[in-house]
């Protein structure tokens, strides 16, 4: 469990009973010494809310408060600025209205004439209804406090106000099939030509293109000129030797002229083939083009050397793409092979994975392949062709490589980002499904914490078949229906830990 969620939870159970006392602000007096009858709760799921409500056994005749703990389970969060109606259809039809308490909290109030069995429902003014329980109204208070039931004493409180105060989840368990997989490490990449990184090929100071100096997150097609490089000599001796090979080249130059004209006079003589003078006009050319190359790398040294002249290199892009790093700025010295800018092309992405040999004959990867991201705990399908399997065995690492090309590039599939890949290795295995985050180890155990209502938990420790990555299949432990905790577990776990001080907040 991280120290964030421990230290947020930590303060929660820390509050002072004084300030406890408001987390429920009900309130039902009873006559001195008149034992306290236990409340009747309620909780119930929508696809987009959770009801958790409580309210004392109901009497004919007597107002009966309802106190509704509403969640908007898109984020876990409390429903705050909507208004509520609690509707009661049976022997008669009688409803309430209120106003939000505090953040998520709503106590809506009817009085029920009639004594009998009420389907009730809670809307939520704008935002659908909550329904599927029922409210018995008893004739008197003696047959009430007789029906009521007492909450198992071994149960885990949570309170809504502290579940909603930290990051929190829950699912239904159902059943389905998890097929086993093998999870690896993985990498996203591009294809080979989908980046690159621009390096200085020599040493010298960089100057803005024609198009000016290129900012990241610009795009740019290949060819287009980035910046200018005059080079500089890496060490004075350079430039000497510059000057050096020129004379040189010349002198080569004027040998091989020599040579031409001789092998010219011979062939006027029938002394030498004509083949002879071809040869000589061949060197001739050569001598002339290495004249002209010393010459320009001459220019080069002396115009750095000097800061005039135009011996500069151009440094284009070699893909179209964006720049996603400029590692330089216009006037900036550089050595050679120093990166300049780096070149992404988002079009696509790969997944690549190493997958160990012994496992490298039983994966499926042509469907079913789920990853996440290093430091997210969301699994997320590989949406996307498979590109190859390794037809080697790597011999260091003694891993297969595995890619996959993906078609949503979302922002966070970062070119280089570290990846755990599950990858289907047999037969499907049937039983009660959960998240994988749903489980918690236990000093060793695995164990599930089961919402018996919404602010009340049982701990169950489970037997775990195979997994998928996202999903986990439950042998033994848990049934298809019940509601378990997939986010949040550990907090629970810890509420458990604080004995009396973390159930307080209800005043009756």
């Amino acid at each position: 469990m991280n120290r964030t969620a421990l230290l947020v939870l930590a303060l929660l159970i820390g509050c002072n009973d004084g300030d406890a006392e408001h987390d429920h602000p009900h309130e039902v007096h009873h006559q001195p010494g008149e034992e306290e009858a236990p409340s009747i709760a309620i909780t119930r799921w929508t696809d987009t809310l959770e009801l958790f409500a409580e309210h004392p056994p109901a009497v004919a005749g007597e107002p009966l408060p309802f106190l509704a703990h509403i969640t908007v389970l898109d984020g876990y969060r409390a429903l705050e600025g909507a208004r509520v109606r609690l509707v009661l259809e049976g022997p008669s039809t009688v409803s309430g209205e209120a106003g939000m308490l505090r953040a998520g909290i709503y106590r809506p109030e009817v009085t029920p004439p009639t004594p009998g069995t009420y389907r009730a429902r809670l809307e939520v003014v704008g935002n659908g209804s909550v329904g599927g329980f029922e409210v018995i109204v008893h004739p008197d208070e003696a047959s009430a406090r007789a029906a009521a039931e007492e909450h198992p004493h071994d149960a885990i409180t949570f309170l809504k106000e502290q579940q909603w105060r930290v990051p929190f989840e829950t699912a239904f368990a159902a059943r389905g099939i998890v097929r086993p997989t093998v999870e690896v490490a993985g990498e996203l990449t591009t294809p080979p030509g989908g980046s690159a990184h621009v390096h200085a090929p020599v040493a010298g100071r960089v100057t803005a293109g024609r198009g000016g100096f290129p900012s990241a997150g610009q795009r740019v097609e290949a060819g287009r000129e980035l910046a200018s490089l005059a080079p500089t000599p890496g060490a004075p001796e350079r430039a000497t030797q510059a000057e050096v090979d020129v004379v040189d080249a010349e002198a080569r130059v004027e040998a091989a002229r020599a040579e031409l004209a001789r092998a010219e006079r011979l062939l006027a003589d029938q002394a030498v083939p004509a083949r002879r003078v071809a040869e000589a006009e061949r060197r001739v050319r050569v001598a002339e083009a290495g004249v002209a190359a010393a010459r320009r790398a001459r220019t080069l040294y002396t115009a750095a050397s000097s800061g005039q002249g135009r011996g500069t290199w151009r440094i284009t892009a070699p893909i179209t793409g964006v720049i996603d790093r400029v590692a330089v700025s216009p006037g900036e010295a550089v050595e050679v092979d120093e990166p300049l800018f780096t070149i992404i092309d988002p079009a696509e992405r790969w997944l690549s994975a190493r997958v160990p040999e012994a496992w490298a004959s039983r994966i499926e990867p042509e469907q079913g392949v789920m990853f996440h991201l290093i430091g997210e705990d969301e699994w997320r399908p590989v949406d996307g062709a498979l590109l190859d399997v390794g037809r080697a065995v790597d011999p260091r690492s003694r891993t297969v490589s595995v890619t996959w090309s993906l078609v949503e590039i979302e922002p966070a599939l970062r070119v280089g980002a570290g990846a755990r890949v599950a990858v289907p290795a047999g037969e499907g295995v049937e039983g009660v499904v959960v998240p994988a985050s749903a489980i918690v180890d236990v000093e060793g155990r695995e164990v599930v914490y089961v919402q018996v209502e919404g602010e009340t938990f049982e701990e169950r420790a489970v037997r775990i078949g195979p997994s998928d990555g996202a999903r986990v299949a439950i042998l033994e432990g848990i049934e298809a229906g019940e509601r378990v905790v997939t986010r949040g577990g550990y907090l629970v776990r810890l509420a458990s830990r604080g004995g009396e001080s973390v159930g307080h907040g209800h005043v009756h």
